[in-house]
Protein backbone atom coordinates (compact mmCIF):
# COMPACT_ATOMS: atom_id res chain seq x y z
CA UNK A 1 0.00 0.00 0.00
CA UNK A 2 1.49 3.49 -0.48
CA UNK A 3 1.25 6.17 0.79
CA UNK A 4 2.75 9.84 0.69
CA UNK A 5 5.97 11.30 2.12
CA UNK A 6 4.23 12.55 5.24
CA UNK A 7 2.33 9.61 6.10
CA UNK A 8 5.63 7.53 5.74
CA UNK A 9 7.45 10.18 8.22
CA UNK A 10 5.11 10.19 11.08
CA UNK A 11 4.78 6.73 11.13
CA UNK A 12 8.67 6.51 11.75
CA UNK A 13 8.48 9.41 13.71
CA UNK A 14 6.32 7.28 16.04
CA UNK A 15 8.34 3.93 15.75
CA UNK A 16 11.14 6.26 16.86
CA UNK A 17 9.19 7.21 19.94
CA UNK A 18 7.80 3.52 20.69
CA UNK A 19 9.74 1.26 23.33
CA UNK A 20 8.56 -2.38 23.85
CA UNK A 21 7.79 -2.03 27.85
CA UNK A 22 3.36 -1.68 28.53
CA UNK A 23 1.80 -0.18 30.89
CA UNK A 24 -0.74 2.10 32.11
CA UNK A 25 -4.73 0.98 29.75
CA UNK A 26 -5.07 -2.87 30.02
CA UNK A 27 -4.46 -4.45 26.83
CA UNK A 28 -7.93 -5.71 25.21
CA UNK A 29 -8.28 -8.99 23.76
CA UNK A 30 -9.26 -8.17 20.43
CA UNK A 31 -7.98 -4.69 18.49
CA UNK A 32 -9.76 -2.58 16.63
CA UNK A 33 -9.01 0.66 15.68
CA UNK A 34 -10.65 2.75 18.57
CA UNK A 35 -8.50 0.36 21.17
CA UNK A 36 -5.43 0.60 19.44
CA UNK A 37 -5.35 4.40 19.39
CA UNK A 38 -6.33 4.69 22.83
CA UNK A 39 -3.92 1.74 24.56
CA UNK A 40 -1.17 3.57 21.79
CA UNK A 41 -1.52 7.27 23.53
CA UNK A 42 -2.00 5.61 27.01
CA UNK A 43 0.98 3.81 27.34
CA UNK A 44 3.08 6.56 24.96
CA UNK A 45 6.52 7.36 26.73
CA UNK A 46 7.00 10.26 25.15
CA UNK A 47 3.35 11.06 26.03
CA UNK A 48 4.45 10.16 29.50
CA UNK A 49 7.26 12.63 29.07
CA UNK A 50 5.38 15.56 27.85
CA UNK A 51 3.01 15.17 30.61
CA UNK A 52 5.81 15.32 33.62
CA UNK A 53 6.56 18.66 31.47
CA UNK A 54 3.22 19.76 32.41
CA UNK A 55 3.12 18.88 36.07
CA UNK A 56 6.08 20.43 36.13
CA UNK A 57 5.46 24.34 34.40
CA UNK A 58 2.53 24.19 36.55
CA UNK A 59 4.89 23.56 39.58
CA UNK A 60 6.44 27.10 37.78
CA UNK A 61 3.67 28.21 38.06
CA UNK A 62 2.40 27.61 41.51
CA UNK A 63 5.87 29.40 42.05
CA UNK A 64 5.58 32.65 40.76
CA UNK A 65 2.11 33.02 43.04
CA UNK A 66 4.09 32.24 45.86
CA UNK A 67 6.61 34.87 44.71
CA UNK A 68 3.88 37.41 45.83
CA UNK A 69 4.40 36.62 49.61
CA UNK A 70 6.82 37.99 51.88
CA UNK A 71 9.86 35.97 52.91
CA UNK A 72 10.88 34.98 56.79
CA UNK A 73 13.97 33.56 57.86
CA UNK A 74 15.74 32.94 61.34
CA UNK A 75 19.19 32.59 62.22
CA UNK A 76 21.09 31.99 65.09
CA UNK A 77 24.47 32.61 65.37
CA UNK A 78 27.48 31.24 68.05
CA UNK A 79 31.14 32.90 67.37
CA UNK A 80 34.09 32.29 70.55
CA UNK A 81 36.84 34.74 70.98
CA UNK A 82 39.84 34.47 73.22
CA UNK A 83 41.95 38.04 73.67
CA UNK A 84 44.59 39.75 75.65
CA UNK A 85 43.19 41.58 78.08
CA UNK A 86 44.62 45.41 79.01
CA UNK A 87 47.08 44.48 81.39
CA UNK A 88 48.91 41.94 78.88
CA UNK A 89 49.17 39.46 81.56
CA UNK A 90 46.34 37.30 80.46
CA UNK A 91 43.24 36.52 78.60
CA UNK A 92 39.49 36.75 78.20
CA UNK A 93 37.38 34.19 76.96
CA UNK A 94 33.85 34.72 75.59
CA UNK A 95 31.18 32.92 74.07
CA UNK A 96 28.83 35.58 71.40
CA UNK A 97 25.52 34.62 70.49
CA UNK A 98 23.25 36.16 68.30
CA UNK A 99 19.37 35.51 67.34
CA UNK A 100 17.41 37.36 64.57
CA UNK A 101 14.23 36.68 62.16
CA UNK A 102 14.28 38.69 59.50
CA UNK A 103 11.44 39.35 56.59
CA UNK A 104 11.33 40.99 53.19
CA UNK A 105 8.77 41.65 50.42
CA UNK A 106 8.64 43.59 47.20
CA UNK A 107 6.10 46.20 47.04
CA UNK A 108 6.87 47.28 43.12
CA UNK A 109 8.92 45.98 40.83
CA UNK A 110 7.11 46.72 37.59
CA UNK A 111 5.01 44.37 37.43
CA UNK A 112 7.40 41.82 36.86
CA UNK A 113 5.80 39.47 39.68
CA UNK A 114 2.50 40.04 38.23
CA UNK A 115 3.50 39.64 35.05
CA UNK A 116 5.87 36.66 35.49
CA UNK A 117 2.32 34.66 36.84
CA UNK A 118 0.28 35.33 33.94
CA UNK A 119 3.03 33.76 31.50
CA UNK A 120 3.81 30.74 33.77
CA UNK A 121 0.25 30.24 33.60
CA UNK A 122 0.51 30.38 29.75
CA UNK A 123 3.57 28.06 29.36
CA UNK A 124 1.84 25.48 31.91
CA UNK A 125 -1.55 25.41 28.77
CA UNK A 126 1.22 25.75 26.31
CA UNK A 127 2.67 22.30 27.34
CA UNK A 128 -0.75 20.80 27.66
CA UNK A 129 -0.91 21.65 23.75
CA UNK A 130 2.01 19.99 23.25
CA UNK A 131 0.85 16.52 24.43
CA UNK A 132 -2.24 17.21 22.37
CA UNK A 133 -0.01 17.31 19.55
CA UNK A 134 2.09 14.53 20.29
CA UNK A 135 -1.47 12.44 21.16
CA UNK A 136 -2.01 13.63 17.60
CA UNK A 137 0.95 12.33 15.78
CA UNK A 138 0.26 8.79 18.14
CA UNK A 139 -3.25 8.65 16.52
CA UNK A 140 -2.26 9.43 13.02
CA UNK A 141 0.47 6.84 13.21
CA UNK A 142 -1.70 4.02 14.73
CA UNK A 143 -4.09 4.73 11.99
CA UNK A 144 -1.82 4.06 9.34
CA UNK A 145 -0.56 1.10 10.54
CA UNK A 146 -3.54 -0.24 11.40
CA UNK A 147 -5.00 0.20 7.55
CA UNK A 148 -1.62 -1.12 6.66
CA UNK A 149 -2.01 -4.66 8.52
CA UNK A 150 -5.46 -4.97 7.09
CA UNK A 151 -4.72 -3.87 3.27
CA UNK A 152 -1.71 -6.80 3.92
CA UNK A 153 -4.35 -9.83 5.43
CA UNK A 154 -6.67 -9.28 2.18
CA UNK A 155 -3.61 -9.42 -0.08
CA UNK A 156 -2.70 -12.76 2.00
CA UNK A 157 -6.38 -13.86 1.42
CA UNK A 158 -6.16 -12.89 -2.36
CA UNK A 159 -2.49 -15.32 -1.98
CA UNK A 160 -4.18 -17.73 -0.96
CA UNK A 161 -7.08 -17.65 -3.11
CA UNK A 162 -4.44 -17.67 -6.26
CA UNK A 163 -2.47 -21.14 -4.77
CA UNK A 164 -5.96 -22.70 -4.66
CA UNK A 165 -6.52 -21.79 -8.54
CA UNK A 166 -3.46 -22.07 -9.04
CA UNK A 167 -3.29 -25.50 -7.54
CA UNK A 168 -6.29 -26.56 -9.47
CA UNK A 169 -4.81 -25.56 -13.01
CA UNK A 170 -1.51 -27.69 -12.23
CA UNK A 171 -3.80 -30.94 -11.91
CA UNK A 172 -5.90 -29.86 -14.99
CA UNK A 173 -2.59 -29.37 -16.70
CA UNK A 174 -1.32 -32.26 -16.14
CA UNK A 175 -4.77 -34.32 -17.21
CA UNK A 176 -4.19 -32.27 -20.16
CA UNK A 177 -0.72 -33.18 -20.86
CA UNK A 178 -1.51 -36.61 -20.38
CA UNK A 179 -4.35 -36.45 -22.89
CA UNK A 180 -1.88 -35.01 -25.53
CA UNK A 181 -3.35 -31.69 -25.70
CA UNK A 182 -0.83 -29.42 -24.01
CA UNK A 183 3.24 -29.84 -24.73
CA UNK A 184 5.22 -30.38 -21.97
CA UNK A 185 6.59 -26.94 -22.09
CA UNK A 186 2.83 -25.59 -21.18
CA UNK A 187 2.81 -28.32 -18.49
CA UNK A 188 5.77 -26.90 -17.21
CA UNK A 189 4.98 -23.14 -17.05
CA UNK A 190 1.78 -24.14 -15.04
CA UNK A 191 4.04 -25.94 -12.44
CA UNK A 192 6.50 -22.99 -12.64
CA UNK A 193 3.44 -20.43 -11.96
CA UNK A 194 1.87 -22.61 -9.38
CA UNK A 195 5.62 -22.51 -7.28
CA UNK A 196 5.74 -18.33 -7.66
CA UNK A 197 2.16 -18.25 -6.41
CA UNK A 198 3.47 -20.30 -3.09
CA UNK A 199 6.20 -17.94 -2.82
CA UNK A 200 3.74 -14.76 -3.37
CA UNK A 201 2.09 -16.57 -0.63
CA UNK A 202 4.83 -16.69 1.69
CA UNK A 203 5.79 -13.26 1.06
CA UNK A 204 2.07 -11.95 1.40
CA UNK A 205 2.12 -13.55 4.95
CA UNK A 206 5.54 -12.14 5.74
CA UNK A 207 4.67 -8.57 4.95
CA UNK A 208 1.23 -9.15 7.45
CA UNK A 209 3.32 -10.01 10.19
CA UNK A 210 5.83 -6.80 9.53
CA UNK A 211 2.68 -4.87 9.90
CA UNK A 212 1.47 -6.42 12.71
CA UNK A 213 5.18 -6.02 14.38
CA UNK A 214 4.79 -2.57 13.42
CA UNK A 215 1.82 -2.00 15.02
CA UNK A 216 2.55 -3.95 18.16
CA UNK A 217 5.87 -1.55 18.48
CA UNK A 218 3.27 1.69 18.10
CA UNK A 219 1.24 -0.11 20.82
CA UNK A 220 4.49 -0.62 23.03
CA UNK A 221 3.30 -3.96 23.69
CA UNK A 222 6.22 -6.59 25.49
CA UNK A 223 7.76 -9.70 22.90
CA UNK A 224 5.21 -11.82 25.33
CA UNK A 225 2.06 -10.19 24.37
CA UNK A 226 0.52 -11.22 20.77
CA UNK A 227 -2.24 -9.18 19.09
CA UNK A 228 -4.96 -10.41 17.93
CA UNK A 229 -6.19 -8.04 15.41
CA UNK A 230 -9.79 -7.31 14.27
CA UNK A 231 -11.14 -7.31 10.98
CA UNK A 232 -14.20 -5.05 10.05
CA UNK A 233 -15.90 -5.24 6.68
CA UNK A 234 -15.51 -2.57 4.56
CA UNK A 235 -17.78 -2.74 1.35
CA UNK A 236 -17.16 -0.11 -1.66
CA UNK A 237 -19.70 2.32 -0.34
CA UNK A 238 -18.10 3.00 2.43
CA UNK A 239 -14.93 3.90 0.73
CA UNK A 240 -16.37 6.16 -1.70
CA UNK A 241 -18.32 8.63 0.62
CA UNK A 242 -19.00 12.25 -0.24
CA UNK A 243 -16.24 14.38 0.59
CA UNK A 244 -16.80 17.57 2.80
CA UNK A 245 -15.68 21.08 1.15
CA UNK A 246 -11.88 21.93 1.44
CA UNK A 247 -12.55 25.24 2.93
CA UNK A 248 -15.18 23.68 5.87
CA UNK A 249 -12.16 21.27 6.44
CA UNK A 250 -9.41 23.89 7.11
CA UNK A 251 -11.92 26.56 8.91
CA UNK A 252 -12.13 23.19 11.43
CA UNK A 253 -8.82 21.94 11.55
CA UNK A 254 -8.04 25.94 12.16
CA UNK A 255 -10.18 26.41 15.27
CA UNK A 256 -9.07 22.83 17.26
CA UNK A 257 -5.72 21.62 16.24
CA UNK A 258 -3.20 22.15 19.10
CA UNK A 259 0.11 23.80 17.47
CA UNK A 260 -2.10 26.60 16.00
CA UNK A 261 -3.46 27.24 19.41
CA UNK A 262 0.23 26.76 20.61
CA UNK A 263 1.64 29.28 18.01
CA UNK A 264 -0.91 31.22 18.65
CA UNK A 265 -0.52 31.01 22.65
CA UNK A 266 3.42 31.64 21.80
CA UNK A 267 2.68 35.29 20.93
CA UNK A 268 0.74 36.05 23.92
CA UNK A 269 4.25 34.37 25.60
CA UNK A 270 6.56 36.50 23.74
CA UNK A 271 4.61 40.02 24.65
CA UNK A 272 4.98 38.98 27.70
CA UNK A 273 8.40 38.74 27.92
CA UNK A 274 8.98 42.35 26.62
CA UNK A 275 7.00 43.45 29.63
CA UNK A 276 9.62 41.32 31.87
CA UNK A 277 12.48 43.45 30.03
CA UNK A 278 10.98 46.55 29.89
CA UNK A 279 10.15 45.89 33.80
CA UNK A 280 13.98 46.52 34.22
CA UNK A 281 13.41 50.45 33.45
CA UNK A 282 11.14 50.77 35.93
CA UNK A 283 12.52 51.88 39.87
CA UNK A 284 11.84 48.67 42.27
CA UNK A 285 10.40 49.13 45.85
CA UNK A 286 10.77 46.96 48.66
CA UNK A 287 10.56 46.65 52.12
CA UNK A 288 12.51 44.44 55.00
CA UNK A 289 11.67 44.55 58.70
CA UNK A 290 13.80 42.02 61.36
CA UNK A 291 13.84 41.33 65.26
CA UNK A 292 16.94 40.37 66.71
CA UNK A 293 19.04 39.90 69.97
CA UNK A 294 22.47 38.57 71.46
CA UNK A 295 24.71 37.79 74.36
CA UNK A 296 27.90 37.38 75.44
CA UNK A 297 29.55 35.41 78.12
CA UNK A 298 32.20 38.32 78.80
CA UNK A 299 28.88 40.47 80.43
CA UNK A 300 28.10 40.27 83.70
CA UNK A 301 24.44 40.29 83.25
CA UNK A 302 22.95 36.94 82.90
CA UNK A 303 21.51 35.11 79.69
CA UNK A 304 18.19 36.63 79.88
CA UNK A 305 18.94 39.87 81.11
CA UNK A 306 20.97 40.09 78.30
CA UNK A 307 18.46 39.08 75.43
CA UNK A 308 15.97 41.69 77.15
CA UNK A 309 18.68 44.69 77.09
CA UNK A 310 20.32 43.66 73.37
CA UNK A 311 16.77 43.22 72.04
CA UNK A 312 16.16 45.78 68.60
CA UNK A 313 13.41 46.10 65.78
CA UNK A 314 14.01 47.70 62.49
CA UNK A 315 12.10 48.05 59.56
CA UNK A 316 12.73 49.85 56.34
CA UNK A 317 11.96 50.72 52.64
CA UNK A 318 13.98 50.43 49.64
CA UNK A 319 14.24 52.39 46.71
CA UNK A 320 16.09 50.92 43.53
CA UNK A 321 16.08 53.28 40.44
CA UNK A 322 17.85 52.03 37.63
CA UNK A 323 20.01 54.40 36.09
CA UNK A 324 22.90 53.22 33.52
CA UNK A 325 23.46 49.30 33.48
CA UNK A 326 25.55 48.78 30.17
CA UNK A 327 22.68 48.62 27.90
CA UNK A 328 21.24 45.72 29.18
CA UNK A 329 17.89 46.05 29.68
CA UNK A 330 17.38 47.94 25.97
CA UNK A 331 19.04 45.03 24.83
CA UNK A 332 16.81 42.57 26.81
CA UNK A 333 13.72 44.57 25.61
CA UNK A 334 14.79 44.52 21.78
CA UNK A 335 15.63 40.36 21.77
CA UNK A 336 12.47 39.80 23.48
CA UNK A 337 11.00 41.91 20.70
CA UNK A 338 12.66 39.97 18.73
CA UNK A 339 11.44 36.76 19.80
CA UNK A 340 7.74 38.19 19.78
CA UNK A 341 8.02 39.08 15.41
CA UNK A 342 9.53 35.30 15.56
CA UNK A 343 6.75 34.11 17.06
CA UNK A 344 4.56 36.01 15.16
CA UNK A 345 5.78 34.31 11.68
CA UNK A 346 5.87 30.86 13.37
CA UNK A 347 2.21 31.38 13.69
CA UNK A 348 1.86 32.26 10.00
CA UNK A 349 4.14 29.13 9.53
CA UNK A 350 2.07 27.16 11.11
CA UNK A 351 -1.34 27.29 10.07
CA UNK A 352 -0.03 27.49 5.86
CA UNK A 353 1.59 24.14 6.85
CA UNK A 354 -2.23 23.14 7.94
CA UNK A 355 -3.36 24.20 5.05
CA UNK A 356 -0.83 22.47 2.88
CA UNK A 357 -1.34 19.02 4.85
CA UNK A 358 -5.75 19.53 4.41
CA UNK A 359 -5.11 20.44 1.05
CA UNK A 360 -2.40 17.76 0.12
CA UNK A 361 -5.02 15.10 2.26
CA UNK A 362 -8.29 16.21 0.34
CA UNK A 363 -6.49 15.97 -3.28
CA UNK A 364 -5.08 12.81 -2.35
CA UNK A 365 -8.62 11.97 -1.20
CA UNK A 366 -10.02 13.00 -4.53
CA UNK A 367 -7.48 11.00 -6.75
CA UNK A 368 -7.74 8.21 -4.49
CA UNK A 369 -11.18 7.28 -4.82
CA UNK A 370 -11.36 8.08 -8.68
CA UNK A 371 -8.48 5.90 -8.85
CA UNK A 372 -10.38 3.06 -6.28
CA UNK A 373 -13.52 3.62 -9.13
CA UNK A 374 -11.06 2.44 -11.93
CA UNK A 375 -9.58 0.04 -10.08
CA UNK A 376 -13.15 -1.62 -9.50
CA UNK A 377 -13.86 -1.85 -12.94
CA UNK A 378 -10.56 -3.19 -14.02
CA UNK A 379 -10.82 -5.66 -11.57
CA UNK A 380 -14.45 -6.85 -12.81
CA UNK A 381 -13.08 -6.74 -15.87
CA UNK A 382 -10.16 -8.68 -15.62
CA UNK A 383 -11.86 -11.34 -13.49
CA UNK A 384 -14.34 -12.19 -15.82
CA UNK A 385 -11.79 -12.60 -18.90
CA UNK A 386 -9.63 -14.44 -16.24
CA UNK A 387 -12.61 -16.95 -15.64
CA UNK A 388 -13.50 -16.67 -19.49
CA UNK A 389 -9.68 -18.02 -20.27
CA UNK A 390 -9.83 -20.49 -17.44
CA UNK A 391 -12.61 -22.29 -18.49
CA UNK A 392 -11.81 -22.10 -21.89
CA UNK A 393 -7.80 -23.77 -20.67
CA UNK A 394 -9.59 -26.75 -19.25
CA UNK A 395 -11.59 -27.40 -22.49
CA UNK A 396 -8.13 -27.58 -23.76
CA UNK A 397 -9.66 -24.29 -26.21
CA UNK A 398 -6.45 -21.79 -25.10
CA UNK A 399 -3.12 -22.09 -24.53
CA UNK A 400 -0.90 -22.00 -20.82
CA UNK A 401 0.49 -18.25 -22.16
CA UNK A 402 -3.09 -17.16 -22.57
CA UNK A 403 -4.04 -18.65 -19.30
CA UNK A 404 -1.05 -17.00 -17.23
CA UNK A 405 -1.21 -14.22 -18.96
CA UNK A 406 -4.72 -13.52 -18.40
CA UNK A 407 -3.89 -14.07 -14.50
CA UNK A 408 -1.18 -11.96 -14.02
CA UNK A 409 -3.46 -9.40 -15.38
CA UNK A 410 -6.65 -10.24 -12.67
CA UNK A 411 -3.42 -9.89 -9.80
CA UNK A 412 -2.34 -6.39 -11.13
CA UNK A 413 -5.93 -5.23 -11.01
CA UNK A 414 -6.87 -7.37 -7.37
CA UNK A 415 -3.15 -5.49 -5.70
CA UNK A 416 -4.42 -2.09 -7.70
CA UNK A 417 -7.47 -2.35 -6.36
CA UNK A 418 -6.50 -2.88 -2.85
CA UNK A 419 -4.16 -0.28 -2.87
CA UNK A 420 -6.52 2.03 -4.33
CA UNK A 421 -8.91 0.85 -1.31
CA UNK A 422 -7.04 1.62 1.39
CA UNK A 423 -5.30 4.73 0.29
CA UNK A 424 -8.48 6.21 -0.36
CA UNK A 425 -9.54 4.65 3.33
CA UNK A 426 -6.22 6.33 4.97
CA UNK A 427 -7.14 9.96 3.21
CA UNK A 428 -11.15 9.77 4.08
CA UNK A 429 -9.85 9.19 7.70
CA UNK A 430 -7.58 12.06 7.77
CA UNK A 431 -9.95 14.40 6.41
CA UNK A 432 -11.98 12.97 9.58
CA UNK A 433 -9.02 13.68 11.66
CA UNK A 434 -9.28 17.28 10.57
CA UNK A 435 -12.82 18.03 11.73
CA UNK A 436 -12.17 16.83 14.78
CA UNK A 437 -14.21 13.35 14.60
CA UNK A 438 -13.18 10.18 15.82
CA UNK A 439 -11.13 7.99 13.66
CA UNK A 440 -13.58 4.85 13.59
CA UNK A 441 -13.72 1.33 11.16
Amino acid sequence: MSVNFKKTMILATALALAVTTASGQSAPQRWDLKSCISYAIANNIQVKKMQLSVTSSQADYNQSKWNLWPSLNAGISQSFSNESDISGTGTTASLTGGYSVKSDVTLYNGNRLKNSILQQQMLVKSNELSVAESQNTIELAVTTAYLQVLYAREAVTIAENTLKSSEAQLDRAKVLFESGYIAESNLAQVQSQYGNDKYSLVTAQNNLNQQILSLKQLLELDITQTVDIYIPDIDDAAVLKVLPAKEQVYNTALSFMPEVANSRLNIDIASKDIELARAGLLPSLSMSASLGTGNSTAASDGFVTQLGNNFYQNAGLTLSIPIFNSRQVKTSIAKAQIASQTAELSKVETEKNLLKEVESAYLDAVSAQSRFQAAVEQKDYAATTYKLVEEQFNLGMKNTVDLLTAKTTYLQAQQEYLQAKYTAILNYKLLDFYQQKPIEL
